[in-house]
């Protein structure tokens, strides 16, 4: 089986590490609990334009920052608070134990994601690493699919051999649906919006994985 794992809000808690960051920056400048929900709200989950986000906080805040630096600002602040969901790393060496491919593909900036996998020390627990900004390509594309698939000596395989796993049910839903892969929704407590479900659902990776792997699920393919 080959796992192909989005990175932020799969593995790695990306908005608890924006919501961190945010809460500090906003006490340290004598900020209200507006503006805090402001600056979470303009995040929009890690999906909005980095220098929109940019120009709420500066505006909120009281920042004397440019643009370009409030940006490289949260984006420091994300990496050092972010960190590996509990257990989530181990389920992946479970899985490489158990003879199965595993890897990163994740959409954003080189730096801001390469910083994430090294604070949380995902590296030595995949196969291959995968992100947007180095291939010129990014989800929902299923390009980015491809590449990954090659990296890891798969580029023939069966794709319902293939699970696509991540949060972002337009990006990681998308672009296993595209590629002809199996997908599995981490669902953090949402509900699904409408008729035609991923393969499969739960709240957490560690569930998804559990779900994915079980014999149940694994005869359907």
């Amino acid at each position: 089986m080959i796992w192909l794992f989005d990175l932020d809000n799969t593995l790695v808690g990306r908005d608890d590490a924006f919501a961190a960051w945010a809460a500090a920056a906003v006490s340290a400048s004598d900020g209200t609990e507006a503006d805090l929900a402001a600056i979470v709200a303009a995040d929009e989950g890690g999906f909005s334009r980095k220098a929109d986000l940019a120009r709420v906080i500066v505006d909120r805040l009281g920042w004397d920052d440019d643009v370009p630096a409030a940006v490289e600002r949260f984006r420091a602040g994300i990496r050092d608070h972010v960190r590996a969901y509990d257990g989530v790393l181990f389920s992946l060496d479970v899985l490489r134990a158990a003879g199965h491919r595993v890897a990163v593909v994740t959409n954003g900036d080189s730096a801001q994601q390469r910083g994430k996998i090294a604070r949380c020390a995902v590296e030595p627990h995949v196969d291959a690493i995968v992100v947007s900004d180095e291939e010129g390509v990014a989800k929902p594309d299923p390009r980015i699919l491809e590449i990954a698939l090659e990296r890891l000596g798969a580029a023939d395989v069966d794709r319902r051999s293939v699970w696509m796993v991540g949060d972002a049910a337009h990006a990681d839903v998308a672009v296993g649906r595209a590629a002809g892969t199996r997908t599995a929704w981490v669902s953090h407590g949402r509900a699904w919006q409408g008729a035609d479900r991923p393969d499969v659902v739960a709240a957490t990776t560690r569930e998804v994985i559990a779900l994915a792997a079980s014999p149940e699920v694994s005869r359907r393919a």
